[in-house]
């Protein structure tokens, strides 16, 4: 099949109080190039776009604009209303348009509306200054750094759903919270919303991303029926999978891991408040999980005491937040547990694509060797780095766990 890369940027000004008559919609259907990412592991997603200045746009009634002259203000150096700005809106759509067996016109991959598929939405959040113009942007995370979050102390009971739900009153963004997680009184304090998210991230590993205008929250970060509707994403050896040297496969016994699993708790006390209930603190549990000589070793931190546990120089240690756990033996299993996910034989690291199948966070990646069908498996996808234009269009795929081995058919082996 003959693919033809299609591209279309379309940035919608917003109008500010210095220019109210900023309102155009310009659509690019080429770019000099583009990148953006889709992941959990980082707070905001971005994208840069590269647009070359000299050549024409369409604008909202579908006319030809030029970008190119001395009377287009292209980035708000002069008193002329700029074409670009910090805040404008901006949306990312890549694909290919090819003829299928049937010699039929296809567009993909496509959205449920049959549109080409978005593969960055959010705002611009900085114009470059240079030829061609660079555009630096941000998915709406950008909104939340401009949102303060209101001065307050949460209850032990409020779950993490009430307090972003409550932070995020008055805006369009709705909360898929993957877990009902309390922690503990909570307060905020001159902070904006994402300030507040950080927070929650490196005090307490609770991961916050967006999924278009849905903000997942939560220490569970995939929500597996999105993979269960989209299907496995399936790539092979020796046709699709075009540069490999960061994918590596390892046997089980090659690995060293180890992980520092944790539990923040209410715990009540002998003595009453004025009004009569029990005062409670906070108390944290802390267990050391680790795989030696074909077994876990726990280490627990003793009540009270600091952690000073041996850095992990041989391999890679990680961290799980658990949610009222009270007993160590019970955070020990459960540390068990998670950590089990990533004890397997099999791909580790990434591997960059074609732009068919497109894939998301969170989707389930079949990786099929025709050679060597024996390394067949499913894997988890942690990210994906987008990036295309005049080069063409790729996907850099990040894998975070196996999920289950496939035999030489890709049907899964229990």
């Amino acid at each position: 099949m003959h693919y033809r890369i299609q591209v279309q940027v379309l940035v919608t000004q917003q109008p500010t109080a210095a220019y109210p008559l900023r309102t155009k919609a310009l659509l690019f259907r080429f770019i000099h190039s583009y990148e953006a990412s889709d992941s959990w592991t980082e707070l905001t997603n971005k994208a840069r776009v590269v647009v070359p200045k000299n050549i024409k746009v369409k604008d909202q009634y579908n006319k030809p604009f030029a970008m190119g002259g001395t009377n287009v203000n292209i980035g708000g150096f002069d008193t002329n209303a700029p074409l670009f700005m910090i805040g404008d809106t901006i949306t990312i759509r890549a694909g290919y348009r090819y003829f299928d067996k049937q010699k039929n016109d296809v567009l993909g991959p496509t959205e449920s509306d049959g549109t080409l598929a978005i593969i960055f939405q959010g705002y611009i959040s900085k114009v470059g200054s240079k030829i061609p113009i660079e555009l630096d942007c941000e998915d709406n995370m950008w909104k939340l750094k401009q949102i303060n979050a209101p001065n307050k102390t949460y209850k032990p009971t409020d779950t993490l759903e009430t307090i972003v739900s409550d932070m995020l009153q008055g805006t369009p963004f709705t909360v898929n919270d993957l877990t009902s997680t309390t922690f503990g009184a909570f307060r905020t304090q001159n902070e904006t919303v994402c300030e507040v998210l950080a927070r929650l991230r490196k005090d307490y590993h609770l991961e916050s991303y967006f999924r278009g205008t849905e903000l997942r929250c939560g220490a569970v970060v995939y929500v597996e029926q999105d993979a269960i509707n989209d299907g496995p994403k399936v790539f092979r050896f020796q046709y699709d999978i075009l540069d490999n040297y960061e994918l590596d496969y390892k046997r089980k016994d090659d690995i060293n891991l180890s992980c520092i699993a944790y539990s923040v708790n209410s715990v009540g006390q002998a003595s009453t408040t004025k009004s009569g209930k029990t005062k409670t603190r906070q108390q944290r549990l802390e267990v050391l999980v680790s795989y030696q000589n074909g077994a876990f070793v726990r280490t627990v931190k003793p009540s009270g005491q600091a952690a000073d546990y041996a850095p992990n120089t041989a391999g890679e240690r990680r961290t799980f937040f658990f949610n009222n756990v009270t007993d160590v033996v019970a955070l020990g299993n459960l540390a068990e547990a998670q950590l089990s996910k990533y004890f397997y034989t099999g791909f580790r690291g990434h591997f960059t694509t074609f732009g068919i199948p497109l894939v998301k966070v969170g989707d389930n990646i079949d990786i099929l060797d025709r050679k060597l069908p024996e390394k067949n498996g499913r894997y988890k996808c942690k990210s994906v780095e987008y990036s295309g234009g005049e080069g063409g269009l790729r996907q850099k795929i990040s894998l975070d766990y196996l999920i289950t081995r496939l035999d030489a058919k890709g049907n899964s082996i229990s």
